[in-house]
């Protein structure tokens, strides 16, 4: 009997089980391949538009800021706003001590005059960019690729973003920005962090937001109680474990806050960051305004003194001009996102616009109180489930509007953060420290 053909055809089964099946088990994998591979280009191409578009406004951001720091006797930071960065905290706490308690550490002692430029320069560059991620994620949602580059395009031109950071360069609202922008860019994190993490996370962006500045945790702790709130509900917690985290969330920032307003500032802290100041090349403080270590030893009606520097007139007129262009601006942006008639929206527009207006009871910067406001309220945008009217069309007029008012931005960008007008200087507060 012949079985070199049954051997053959078994050789042949064999050969076929080695080659035929993993390529036919591989097929389906291949296809799912296949598949990704086609849609590869149109994400590259959706990536590029994405860096090209956030480069065109960091590039404009970056170069407004390098033409600000060439404004002035040689110098980006002012004599006014100098002196704390050399408060730091080597006689214990002290209001606004925690950015030169850090520089402190970061250079090894006392900072000399150009790292506290380099720091301030830095600082208020990495803000000015920080904008454009908040901006971002607050128009994602907008209904459209037209409203969602006009949406960003006013957030980005307006004087209370930007070009405010780049003309008040040395603030450390810098760090209060950076914080909102830490905040929102992190929205997809704060649905994936465990419990613990996410709120130690929060509450520690919080309280060195008010160990920087202490109104800082009025302007940020709404987008920190909307990150709050992803983190609750990813972990699926009740309304009682709700409770405990924002109490977690806010209350180390609320103490801090609270601390810095009801203990004052101790004299030998003041003192030391004078001579400090002093030995480094900043000048004395000025007679009519002061600076930034003189008003940290002002009391509050001292405080509200400082508004009779300044022409009534001159008050209100710079108080309705930024508080209209925050409404404006926000009417608009609602209109661009498809918001303009939901009933959140229009709560943290208000919301936001009351810490607004308390800043402005208590200090005459009102470009910032309003610009720290709006940029408050996109990181809170951000970082809300606000789901867009998508039966609401942008109309031409809205997006006319819009160019309307990036333009009034642009004639706004070098505006005063104080009123305009002379001081009347016999209204001057004594010089203190």
């Amino acid at each position: 009997m012949n079985h070199l053909p049954m051997r053959a055809s078994v050789s042949g089964c064999s050969n076929f089980g080695r080659f035929v099946v993993p390529r036919a088990l591989a097929l389906p994998a291949l296809t799912r391949g296949m598949r990704v591979a086609t849609r590869i280009p149109a994400a590259v191409v959706a990536l590029r538009r994405v860096r090209a578009g956030a480069s065109t406004l960091m590039g404009a951001a970056a170069a407004l800021l390098r033409a600000r720091a060439r404004i002035g006797a040689g110098r980006a930071l002012t004599d006014y706003k100098a002196p704390n960065y050399w408060l730091d905290y080597r006689f214990g706490f002290v209001r606004r001590g925690l950015p030169g308690e850090a520089l402190r550490r970061v250079v090894g002692g006392s900072p000399t005059y150009r790292q506290v430029e380099a720091t301030a320069v830095g600082l208020s560059r990495a803000a000015a960019l920080s904008v454009v991620p908040i901006a971002l994620q607050a128009t994602r949602r907008a209904p459209g690729r037209l409203p969602r580059v006009a949406a960003t395009a006013l957030l980005a031109l307006s004087p209370l973003s930007t070009s405010l950071l780049l003309h008040d360069i040395g603030r450390y609202d810098a760090i209060g920005v950076l914080s909102l922008a830490l905040l929102a860019a992190a929205r997809p994190v704060w649905r994936r962090l465990p419990l613990p993490i996410g709120t130690l996370m929060l509450a520690a962006v919080l309280a060195v937001a008010a160990a920087t500045e202490e109104f800082l945790f009025a302007v940020i702790a709404p987008a920190a109680v909307a990150a709050a709130a992803l983190l609750a509900r990813a972990q699926k917690l009740r309304t009682d474990q709700r409770l405990l985290l924002l109490g977690a969330v806010l209350a180390p920032g609320a103490a801090v806050a609270g601390a810095s307003l009801l203990v004052p500032a101790p004299d030998p802290a003041l003192l030391w960051a004078r001579n400090e100041a002093t030995r480094a090349g900043v000048g004395p403080p000025d007679a009519a305004m002061g600076d930034a270590l003189a008003a940290l030893g002002r009391s509050l009606a001292e405080n509200l003194a400082f508004f009779r520097l300044f022409e009534p007139t001159a008050v209100v007129t710079a108080l309705a001009l930024w508080a209209a262009l925050y409404v404006a601006t926000t009417a608009l942006l609602g209109r661009l996102l498809g918001t303009g008639s939901a009933r959140q929206y229009h709560f943290l527009v208000g919301l936001h616009a009351l810490v607004g207006a308390s800043l402005c009871t208590v200090g005459t910067d009102f470009r910032r109180w309003w610009g720290l406001s709006l940029l408050g309220l996109l990181a809170t945008l951000g970082l809300s489930e606000t789901p867009p009217k998508v039966d609401e069309r942008v109309r031409l007029t809205v997006v006319a509007a819009v160019a309307a008012l990036a333009l009034a931005g642009l004639g706004l960008r070098d505006a005063p953060v104080y009123p305009w007008g002379e001081l009347r200087l016999e209204h001057s507060l004594p010089a203190a420290h």
